[in-house]
């Protein structure tokens, strides 16, 4: 069994997996469903859904298996194999054959896995962080069509998980929020801190329970009172620096106002405040419209410093920086109560026009059932989405938008709708030309189909054809040689002989010329060098030996090439024959090869000291077809040619190094990966 090898980014990988939550929130029956889908896809007996973490596999979901534990070691699994191919699907027919997986206990135990076909899961940030895989206890393979399936399957799986994952994420922000809210309540009560809300426009001030506590006042007392009856309560020689602070803030409205004054309790007798507050503006235009603060009681200790946190803009940072569209909506009414720049920017309202409007006004009457369940599904889950649908701009026109919100309620009671709205106009456009551009290709790709079927048909019919006729032309002269063995006096008869002869030869070595061609690349696969090149020198000893030549492998066994096996073969048996059929005997001979992986490929070199080629005069021609550089019974001026073809097959090239009576070296450049 062989361990799958660890990605480089999964440190990353495995932080992007955690933030789905994989030991939590399983057998959810919305990825069950999928889960079984996958298996009626691939036609297996069971499907998973899984994430995988550092040490670990979690089946969020499975249909046709009955699971007692969730979770496995990661290095037993297939999926941990899938993952580190993220673009592709990942099948095994049997993976009692496959050196990967044959002794895997998930394959030799009870209800073995035989059949294995695995998707990745990546998610947005292009993490894969799990899969979607079938498995079934005999030999299979998928279709392409069930490969198609498959993906879009997975997208839906991982769409499912995105939802979820920012489900957690909006309930966790929401809880977080009313969290905070209820630490300032607490605060502001368990510290006896009032607070204070100055409205400049109507000059009017607004207190908390905490003031009428800290002042003995009565709320009826204040009512409709102006910022005049507040500064009477303060000391008269406090009363001067509390004015020129305020002015001072007001032109520098970043500062926070900060002063310890004396104001007068309703006794009569007098009360050390310390009060901090800041002037905003809420207004369009900019100009400072409001005052909040925060007061304490500090007669009893004066010289303490005590800061309070205030909460009242707490949301005015998530809503500059969201990149997403934001609106606060009432729930009955469906009324915007609250938007950021983001989401007004494409409609062309201003801010206080789109406040004027409710989400029905902007919402096409097309939409209107759609929308009618959104809500139905807001009343009973408390959220609604991920939801597409089209807003109407202030001109007329539409554009369309993604949705996602959660109910929540005000502090009166009163229902209300946070809304993430994100403007989805280029993602449109992109998937339109998308799906253009892949029709387009699907076209073209048709097209080269046929027209390679055409060819290769053609192709096999000139080859059936020619072998046929020049069988027939053979079979025919040796039958007049039988009936007439007078004709074999004749030299024109044994020229017709020798020209048939030479016909049925050319004829095969064209037909071996058609294979290399029409050759398919599926399959390809990974091919140790070494023992290939072992098998083919044991094979050639005796004709090595006869002709006194010493073959020495020194090719690395983690050398590999990806290409055709056979072609390996009669490419290494064509080199190594040359080599020994063009020995010198003038010296001892050798043949010695090697391998070394260079800019990605794997270059393996065939050096001989034999009797070399004048490539001055042939190196134009060497790899032509009926090509020969010396006389020597067994040349055909083939082999070459047929090794040069069969090379460039695989996608690599040959080189050739060679001086007369001093030896050659042939160099190929071969793959070593899929790529």
């Amino acid at each position: 069994m062989l361990n799958p090898t660890m990605p480089t980014n999964d440190l990353e990988r495995v932080k992007e997996v955690h933030k789905y939550d994989p030991d939590n929130n399983l057998n959810i029956s919305d990825l069950n469903f999928l889960s079984e889908m996958a298996a009626e896809i691939c036609n297996t007996q069971s499907a998973l859904i899984t994430l995988i973490s550092k040490k670990e596999q979690w089946v969020k979901a499975a249909h046709g298996i009955e699971l007692e534990v969730r979770s496995f070691p990661r290095e037993f699994t297939f999926c941990a194999h899938t993952i580190n191919s993220p673009d592709k699907i990942t099948v095994i027919p049997d993976a009692r054959t496959d050196p990967r997986f044959n002794d895997n206990p998930f394959v030799t135990g009870d209800n073995p896995v035989v059949f294995y076909a695995g998707l990745p899961l990546v998610n947005s940030n292009g993490y894969a962080i799990g899969t979607i895989c079938a498995v079934d206890e005999n030999p299979r393979t998928l279709n392409s069509e069930q490969k198609d399936k498959l993906r879009m399957l997975g997208k839906q799986v991982m769409n499912l998980l995105e939802l979820k994952r920012k489900s957690l994420e909006l309930i966790k922000t929401n809880k977080e929020l009313e969290y905070k809210q209820k630490q300032f309540n607490h605060i502001t009560s368990g510290t006896a801190t009032a607070t204070y809300e100055w409205t400049l426009n109507s000059n009017s001030v607004k207190f908390n329970s905490e003031w009428w506590n800290l002042t003995g006042y009565e709320k009826e007392e204040f009512d409709g009172r102006k910022i005049s009856f507040w500064e009477n309560l303060v000391h008269q020689k406090d009363i001067e620096s509390v004015r020129e602070k305020l002015l001072h803030n007001f032109k520098h409205s970043n500062y926070i106002f900060h002063l310890e004054f004396r104001i007068r309790h309703k006794k009569g007798f007098w009360i050390w405040i310390e009060t901090k507050g800041k002037f905003y503006s809420l207004n369009e235009d900019g100009q400072l419209d409001i005052m909040y603060g925060l007061i304490q009681d500090i007669s009893d200790k004066k010289k303490k410093n005590i800061e309070i946190l205030y909460w009242k803009r707490l949301l005015d940072s998530l809503y500059e920086l969201s990149p997403l569209g934001i609106a606060l909506n009432d729930y009955k009414t469906g009324i915007f109560l609250d938007v950021n720049n983001k989401l007004i920017e494409p409609t062309g309202y201003t801010k206080n026009e789109f406040l004027n409007l409710s989400y029905w006004d902007v919402t096409p009457k097309s939409y209107e059932k759609q929308e009618e369940k959104q809500l139905d599904l807001l009343k009973t889950e408390g959220y609604y989405g991920p939801y597409e649908k089209e807003y109407i701009k202030k001109d007329g026109s539409r554009y369309p938008v993604l949705l996602r919100g959660v109910l929540v309620k005000d502090e009166d009671g009163n229902l209300k709708i946070w809304s993430f709205i994100e403007d989805i106009s280029k993602r449109k456009k992109n998937e339109a030309r998308e799906k253009k551009r892949l029709n387009h290709i699907k076209q073209l790709l048709e097209v080269t189909e046929d027209q390679n079927d055409r060819l290769k048909n053609f192709a096999h019919i000139v080859s059936h054809n020619l072998r046929s006729h020049s069988s027939g032309i053979s079979m025919l002269i040796e039958f007049l040689a039988q009936d007439s063995p007078d004709l074999m006096s004749f030299e024109s008869f044994n020229h017709l002989k020798n020209a048939s002869t030479n016909l049925e030869s050319t004829i095969h070595d064209l037909n071996d010329i058609v294979e290399v061609n029409l050759t398919s690349r599926k399959h390809f696969q990974k091919i140790k060098l070494s023992k290939l090149i072992d098998r083919i020198v044991e094979s050639v000893e005796p004709l090595a030996t006869e002709n006194k030549v010493i073959i020495q492998n020194e090719v690395a066994d983690d050398v590999t090439v990806y290409g055709l096996k056979s072609y390996m073969d009669s490419i290494t048996l064509n080199l190594i024959t040359n080599a020994i059929k063009y020995s010198s005997v003038e010296r001892n001979s050798h043949i010695n090869i090697k391998a070394e992986v260079i800019n990605g490929m794997s270059c393996i070199m065939f050096r001989d000291n034999g009797i070399g080629i004048d490539l001055n005069q042939h190196k134009q021609k060497i790899f032509k077809l009926y090509k020969t550089f010396h006389r020597h019974p067994d040349s055909r001026g083939v082999g070459l040619f047929l090794t040069k073809n069969q090379i460039e097959a695989m996608d690599g090239r040959i080189e050739v190094e060679s001086q007369t009576n001093k030896g050659t070296t042939f160099k190929i450049y071969l793959p070593n990966e899929k790529n």
